[in-house]
């Protein structure tokens, strides 16, 4: 759940749209996610967010060693480790990151 700074949402989407997506997209390709998606809308209020990035994982076991399989996919598009800092020390004139939060889909019989 993410609040952009006032009139930055389009250079936020523009900046994630070349690190965050191409890393989902892999992810995705390797199967270690099933989907994503990027939802943007109106903040209710001050203290709600207008962004929203929803992952999709196959069940509760892909969580174990996500690390592990995830670690190569970001280091081989977004690159070494300084340089995923200095990109998102750079993000945080544009956004603040309010909360993550796990769920599960239900079905209801």
């Amino acid at each position: 759940m993410i609040r952009t700074k006032t009139g930055l949402g389009d250079e936020y989407l523009k900046q994630i749209t070349g690190t965050v997506k191409p890393v989902y997209d892999e992810e995705k390709k390797q199967k270690v996610i099933l989907d994503y998606k990027i939802l943007n809308g109106e903040a209710s209020g001050p203290q709600d967010f207008n962004i929203l990035i929803l992952v999709e994982y196959p069940n509760w076991a892909a969580f174990d060693n996500l690390r592990d399989k995830m670690d190569p996919i970001v280091e081989k598009v977004m690159g070494t480790e300084d340089q995923r800092r200095a990109t998102a020390v750079k993000r945080l004139d544009i956004r603040e990151i309010l909360a993550t939060k796990t769920m599960r889909e239900i079905t209801l019989k």
